[in-house]
């Protein structure tokens, strides 16, 4: 090849190269035209880091609510991403009136377009009127007195994992472990449990089938994902005629199996367990699945009261169907894999780095169980205000949703403003830097769960804090979740104790694979109490 067509060559993929990064990089003039304050990521970071994900998730956002927040009332500022307008919302009346008060004007979040019809049947990928009957049909599934039924799972993975631990310490030279793989384990082990009625084996066999294929729907960020993800969201169309796929199909079509080979065996064996499969089958037979029992009538509190559709009463029934209700389950693994496995990683972590937390929840766990590991039941692990504490101030410094999307589905005029957000305007509220506003929570990077006692909470505005979202959009399985997070950590703090040891990082440093995850993994140093 002569060099004045090899410089050609090179000379065309600079060209192109160019013109594809103007086009991502464009619509900067978009919110400076309406008035809007605006940041450009490029102020923050430099592109070539943004654009290949060199920089966490979380901390773009930060930086962005940082920057806009320079201007003093600000509520609003614009943002782009690839090429797509932003609002950023910095006011929390605000965010109280799109996530509840307003809800019907911002009712759905940035929809992916899927090749695979399953995703279109999960809840987290609904919309409109499909997303509102499938909500109210599958919200009583998680009323108290239906996880409570589900405990014993929480139970029996959470000894799982102490008595794996309690193996590896004996082979361990240094008592020095590496917990995201073991989090990741328990997290596994009780999805596979609940969701998919079956034992996923991986305490005792890290390649067991579940296992692989649970991995395949985690850590694979790649280049080729990075691309797919751009596509997807700049070409929605294109994307889904080629078949993209943002998850993992292979993995995708065994989680369908096991879901259909169960549902077989309990429909024709009348196999029953206290789990989400079963509640799930049980409302496809439930024709009043708006009923709550005493339980749950008794305890609703402001959280779920602001998760409630107001035209609820009017709302009707969705038929369950076997390929629905596979598809909910196969969602559960995608949605509660990692937001329980990341509160168990830093609860682990900020227990060792502060030592006196970890002795005053020692000694509230054994003084609720009167040294008997036994008496951990629903009652008293739900009973527990200093663990109730340590979670929520874990799930405040690493929430597990650094940010919420919404869109905007009419006109709406923001309240005390002249400023009318549009239709179909992408809506970002940013929970990461929320929980990190030193305005809002002094001294955010300290680890303190006495923000969350009685006295700290009543003083601070109830938008304030947002793992799992707030209003009828809210994650759905919340009090699953934070049963499922608690169990685990009561287990490990009554028979562990954990400090730093040589290969732990402090401060962590945070892979840009993954969001709010260590980057070299999490090793501690641990201490059998038994």
């Amino acid at each position: 090849m002569s060099l004045w067509v090899l410089a050609l060559i090179v000379i065309v993929i600079i060209l192109l190269s160019y013109l594809i990064f103007k086009f991502i990089d464009g619509n900067r003039d978009f919110w400076t035209k309406q008035g809007v304050p605006y940041v450009h990521g490029n102020q923050i970071f430099n592109n070539w880091n943004r654009y290949t994900f060199r920089i966490p998730f979380h901390e773009l956002d930060n930086q962005m609510y940082k920057f806009l927040k320079k201007e003093p009332d600000i509520k609003i500022g614009g943002t782009t991403l690839f090429r797509h307008p932003m609002l950023f919302i910095l006011d929390l009346e605000l965010v109280k009136n799109i996530l509840v008060k307003d809800f019907d004007h911002f009712i759905n979040r940035r929809g992916i377009e899927f090749s695979d019809p399953k995703f279109e049947l999960m809840l987290f990928n609904m919309i409109n009127q499909d997303w509102k009957d499938l909500r109210v049909t599958m919200t009583p599934t998680f009323t108290t007195s239906k996880i409570r039924r589900m405990f014993g799972v929480f139970v029996e993975s959470s000894e799982k994992m102490v008595n794996f631990l309690e193996s590896e310490l004996k082979k361990s030279s240094d008592s020095q472990l590496e917990l995201r793989g073991v989090c990741g384990r328990y997290t596994m082990d009780v999805i596979a449990s609940a969701a998919f009625g079956v034992d996923s084996q991986n305490f005792e066999n890290e390649n067991s089938p579940f296992a692989v294929n649970g991995r395949k729907l985690q850590d694979n960020f790649s280049n080729t994902l990075l691309i797919k993800f751009i596509l997807m969201i700049l070409f929605p169309k294109i994307a889904k005629y080629l078949k993209m796929d943002f998850f993992n199909i292979e993995a995708i079509n065994f989680f369908e199996s096991v879901v259909k080979d169960s549902i077989r065996r309990r429909k024709e064996l009348g196999e029953k367990r206290n789990d989400f499969l079963q509640l799930m089958l049980e409302a496809q037979d439930d024709t009043d699945t708006m009923a709550h029992s005493p339980e749950d009538e008794a305890i609703i509190d402001q959280y779920e009261e602001k998760t409630q559709l107001v035209d609820s009463k009017k709302l009707i029934k969705m038929n369950l169907s076997d390929e629905l209700l596979t598809a909910q389950c196969i969602s559960f693994f995608i949605g509660g894999f990692d937001n329980i496995e990341t509160l168990l990683l830093w609860v682990c972590y900020e227990l060792a780095l502060n030592p006196d937390v970890q002795d005053k929840l020692y000694k509230e766990l054994h003084g609720a169980t009167n040294g008997d590991k036994e008496n951990l039941t629903y009652d008293s692990v739900n009973n527990l205000a200093y663990l109730d504490m340590v979670v929520s101030e874990t799930l405040r410094k690493y929430p597990p949703g650094v940010k919420m999307e919404r869109k905007c589905n009419k006109d709406y005029k923001i309240a005390n403003d002249n400023y009318v957000i549009k239709k179909d305007t992408h809506i970002i509220i940013p929970t990461y830097a929320i929980h990190h506003d030193p305005e809002i929570y002094p001294d955010p990077n300290k680890f303190d769960p006495e923000r969350f006692n009685t006295e700290n909470k009543m003083s601070r505005h109830p938008y304030a804090y947002l793992p799992f979202g707030l209003g009828p959009r809210s994650c759905i399985a919340m009090r699953f979740a934070l049963m499922e997070g608690k169990a685990a950590v009561a287990h490990l703090v009554i028979n562990f104790k954990f400090s730093p040891g040589v290969k732990t990082h402090i401060p962590m440093k945070y892979t840009t694979k993954g969001v709010l995850k260590p980057e070299n993994g999490m090793w501690l140093k641990l201490e059998s109490r038994n």
